[in-house]
């Protein structure tokens, strides 16, 4: 966390068993930002690292015990009466204590919420500047996944240099039919944000749990396949990353996440009958093979999961 060392600031976004974000209500006598909603966090004090000053809030607001840090996810400043730009780092992070109980700070905050999907709206009630960044913050917190290995990490503006940077791999050009260029990156990654917000879903971008490496990008979207809107799933990993099972990590997130968050009945996923590393995947996933269908002038195998039935098991690992 050496990158903080010029922050002011710093927030917890605290996630539940059901990947929500904790966050609590300011007092209605507060200077700064009276009775809105706000994440843990606060300034980093002297001599703090962002680290210990995470811990210190965390404990303060909540009662709760900062655990694990588990990557950074916003770098942005905010202007307040004085006029001097504070720098907050945001970090998703896990705690210990009861979830169920958290002991709010007295005097600086009066009510707490679990923030899910449906919920985001709350983080807009009483703020007069229209301001939505911590909103859409709070949003990319509840989207984010994390398997075994792998950081998932909703699509968005944010991610075009990493679109890009995989997109020019050499690997993944060649299969995908050439390089993206900086602008079809740009233009990608806005869509992909625009489509999680409008859709509730789109791709992820995947990154290594254990060192912050770009693996590549998967998941969901809605895509006309056969002459119809479907769910599709699908995936494309850096190419030094192939042959490590993450293709798979990123297949079962988001089989989860259309059946358990989404509700879908079906899920679709498409490979070309010669790639045999796509095709591995699929079975994998226990996908089942329908028809061979043309996709934008190009033949393709398609294949197709239903939601299990209650009671009934996931595809084995």
């Amino acid at each position: 966390m050496s990158e903080g060392s010029q922050a002011r600031c710093v927030g917890a976004l605290i996630r539940d068993g059901r990947n929500r974000v904790y966050v609590h209500r300011r007092s209605a006598d507060r200077r700064l930002l009276p009775g809105t909603w706000d994440i843990v966090g606060g300034h980093v004090e002297p001599g703090e690292t962002p680290r210990q000053a995470l811990a210190r809030e965390i404990e303060e607001e909540t009662g709760w015990r900062l655990r694990r840090v588990e990557a950074r996810i916003a770098d942005w400043e905010w202007v307040v009466h004085d006029g001097i730009p504070r720098r907050e780092l945001d970090y998703l992070v896990e705690v210990d204590g009861d979830l169920s109980k958290p002991e709010l700070e007295a005097g600086k905050h009066d009510a707490f919420a679990w923030v899910g999907p449906g919920d985001l709206d709350l983080m807009m009630q009483g703020r007069t500047d229209g301001d939505a960044r911590l909103r859409d913050m709070v949003a990319k917190a509840v989207r984010i996944r994390l398997t075994e290995r792998l950081r998932l990490e909703p699509a968005g503006p944010e991610h075009a240099g990493d679109l890009w940077f995989l997109h020019y791999d050499e690997g993944v050009a060649t299969w995908q039919g050439g390089r993206w260029t900086a602008q079809t990156a740009q233009r990608r990654a806005a869509e992909m944000g625009e489509a999680w917000e409008s859709r509730g879903v789109c791709k992820w971008i995947a990154y290594r749990r254990c060192d912050g490496a770009l693996a590549g990008r998967g998941g969901l979207s809605f895509a006309e396949v056969d002459g119809r809107e479907r769910l599709e799933l699908g995936w494309t990993l850096a190419s030094r990353m192939w042959g490590r099972g993450y293709a798979t990590e990123i297949g079962r997130a988001g089989l989860d996440f259309a059946f358990t968050e989404l509700g879908a009945g079906h899920v679709v996923a498409f490979a070309k009958p010669h790639n045999r590393r796509s095709l591995n995947v699929i079975h994998k996933l226990g996908m089942r093979y329908t028809c061979d269908i043309l996709f934008r002038g190009e033949p393709f195998a398609l294949y197709e999961l239903a939601r299990p039935a209650a009671g009934g098991t996931a595809p084995p690992p």
